[in-house]
């Protein structure tokens, strides 16, 4: 058995961008131009005193005992590489990632190096834009001021498999001519988010605790939501008692978003305000605020911090969906988390054509980032999306394909509840109620401040015989965030309907504008069995004209009811509206 010894070592990790892109053009080409660039890397690194460990792939890992010479070796390396770059066309250049770190590794006798430093290394390699260095804290501590290139704060990056965030600082290769432009590109990938302390507008000394335990509160619970960069408390308390300029502090912090807010307590009242604001533009997306009694401190702030994470997520995502749509160029010049808000929007038109086009962004974005969880569940969803519009001449394959990127985003990313929601609903789609049930609980778990995860639960419990304990979670969802989508608010008319309560059911159908198609055949159910046919009927020719096609047994087959006797129901709710006999049966009046 060989040796091993710890020691206290900079590590350089380097990738190829794009590189099964590249060999996927040109293989021989590709191969050469990659050899030719690990003779650089092994002169740059010998060069400054470092050794190169590993060449596997299309990587490159070495390892230095000074910090600012593995630093000068990365930078070397980037401009070398660049310089060659030029002799080669667009399409065939090759850039590469390079992350340091300075950390405690294991290097074993024949000098292999693994542990957490070689790890961080290796993310932080992940984070750097393409022809460009970053390094983590540690790093940067031993190199200011000792080497000419700069470094920017880049923010707290979530590390996989490492249990506290990584402080990130980015290299300024060039300085662009654009100020604005900088500050956009060097944003983080995914929406970054700062929540600054909020001010307590009370004469009571005391209460600065509540309202600081208001803001650690929003911090922790938004950082459930992975596909956010949140910085950390002790960052953004730095401003506490400051007035700041908005704008000026998400340059600090290098945050697209900014969370600000007051509290204001009076006898046993309290008002609670928060702001969203997009520090780019300065405007404000979003504000509100809440008025509670105070019979119970903790509690208040627990329904507080739950309403307002749940609404600013909410309103995030509205807008940088609305930022991806605003971009014109193609996906060939996106990054994955682009790729997939893309995809995302094409996937939300309903189209077979659309949903194709939503999982070349999805596969795009895998390629980029084959460590971006979502991606896999988004491809997840547009199987199951084939799946339930009978769009594909096999749909046992879609639900195995279904299976499998769900499995994969919840292997790779097990932290975050998105890719447990396409699990679960893939378990639901395939009739395994106990693993969708549990998949949607450790979704709950993970983050149980979105609403989709009670939502997706509710009809889960509800086709299980647990309609009861569905309507609660429904509840809980609308309590999180009263403007929630029909789909949230039409899951209640299934609900309703299987607990036999059908007057609900259509009561809650008449209230939703542009109802999603699938609820028009648990409305048809419940007025059939209320013995309106008419209102049924229509429900049922509005649902057969988008699919003419429906096959009532191929449908009844597949849906999961636990219990006979809800399967029966639904059945004989759908049959009184005419769906058996198809389109011309129900226009008919037959």
């Amino acid at each position: 058995m060989s040796e091993t010894r710890r020691v206290l070592s900079a590590i350089l990790a380097a990738d190829v961008v794009n590189y099964s892109g590249l060999m996927g053009g040109d293989e021989a080409a590709t191969l050469g131009t990659l050899n030719t660039y690990r003779a650089v890397f092994r002169s740059h690194v010998s060069g400054h005193g470092g050794r190169v460990v590993d060449t596997s792939g299309d990587s490159v890992l070495a390892v230095f005992e000074s910090v600012v010479e593995a630093v000068e070796a990365g930078i070397a390396v980037q401009k070398e590489i660049a310089e060659q770059n030029k002799a080669l066309s667009a399409e065939r250049q090759m850039r590469f990632r390079i992350g340091i770190n300075l950390g405690d590794v294991i290097e074993q006798e024949d000098g292999t190096i693994y542990g957490d430093g070689v790890n961080i290394a290796a993310r932080l390699q992940s984070l750097a834009e393409p022809g460009s260095v970053t390094l983590s804290e540690s790093a940067f501590g031993f190199i200011e001021g000792r080497v000419d290139s700069s470094f920017e704060f880049a923010g707290e990056f979530e590390v996989k498999n490492i249990i506290k965030p990584v402080r990130v600082y980015k290299l300024n290769m060039d300085t662009p001519t654009d100020p604005a432009a900088s500050s956009v590109e060097s944003l983080p990938e995914r929406p970054s988010i700062a929540v600054l302390p909020f001010s307590s507008v009370s004469a009571d000394s005391e209460d600065e605790y509540f309202a600081d335990g208001i803001a650690e509160d929003i911090i922790t619970e938004l950082s459930r939501f992975k596909d956010l960069v949140v910085t950390a408390r002790n960052t953004s308390f730095q401003y506490k008692g400051r007035s700041v300029d908005t704008r000026e502090v998400s340059h600090d912090l290098n945050v697209r978003y900014l969370v600000e807010g007051s509290v204001r307590k009076g006898g046993a009242r309290v008002r609670v305000t928060a702001t969203l604001v997009e520090a780019e533009t300065g405007s404000h997306i979003w504000a509100e605020r809440y008025d509670r009694t105070l019979d119970d401190v903790f509690a208040v702030q627990d329904e507080l911090t739950g309403k307002i994470v749940a609404t600013l997520f909410d309103k995030v995502s509205d807008n940088e969906r609305r930022r991806a749509l605003s971009r014109s160029d193609g996906c060939e010049n996106l990054r994955a988390y682009d790729l997939v808000l893309k995809g995302r929007q094409l996937w939300s038109k309903f189209t077979k054509t659309d949903n194709e086009a939503a999982r070349a962004c999805y596969l795009k974005a895998v390629e980029l980032d084959p460590d971006y969880g979502r991606s896999y569940a988004s491809l997840a969803w547009s199987y199951i999306m084939s799946y339930d519009e009978y769009w594909s001449d096999s749909p046992q394959n879609d639900l195995d394909e279904a299976l499998k990127y769900a499995l994969k985003g919840a292997e790779i990313d097990s932290s975050s509840h998105t890719p447990f929601l396409a699990l679960g609903w893939v378990y639901y789609l395939r009739k395994d109620l106990p693993r969708s049930l549990d998949a949607f609980e450790r979704a709950m778990d993970l983050n149980p401040n979105d609403p989709d995860c009670h939502t997706f639960q509710a009809m889960a419990l509800a086709v299980s015989g647990h309609g009861e304990q569905a309507l609660e979670l429904l509840d809980q969802a609308f309590s999180l965030n009263s403007n929630l989508t029909p789909w949230h608010r039409g899951t209640y008319i299934g609900v309703y309907m299987i607990l036999e309560r059908f007057q609900e059911a259509v009561d809650v159908f008449e209230r939703i504008d542009n109802a999603r198609i699938p609820y028009y055949r648990w409305a048809a159910a419940s007025y059939a069995h209320l013995g309106d046919l008419d209102k049924a009927k229509e429900c049922a020719q509005h649902y057969l004209a988008r699919y003419p096609d429906f096959d009532l047994e191929v449908h009844l087959e597949r849906m999961p009811f636990t219990h006979h006797a809800d399967g029966e129901l639904y059945a004989a709710g759908l049959k009184k509206a005419g769906f058996g006999g198809g389109l011309k049966a129900v226009a008919s009046g037959s």
